[in-house]
């Protein structure tokens, strides 16, 4: 596997943990004065964009890989 795929992998990886250790804190954490549900929710849909942002580039370099 390349640096550079591995790498993404491990990106990809680790926002799918940050979606749902944030969806798991709206389910059960009572929002503070700078982290409230909303601000879980913004970031839970950034997470889930730069997730499908390293999906896609995850699919093109493997799709090179094997031409």
């Amino acid at each position: 596997m390349a640096k550079r795929e591995k790498r993404l992998k491990k990106q990809y990886e680790g926002l799918l943990k940050q979606i749902e250790k944030h969806k798991q804190k709206i389910k059960t954490y009572k929002g503070y004065k700078d982290t409230t549900h909303n601000y879980w929710l913004k970031e839970i849909e950034v997470f889930e964009k730069i997730a499908k942002e390293r999906s896609k580039l995850l699919k093109k370099l493997r799709k090179k890989k094997k031409s």
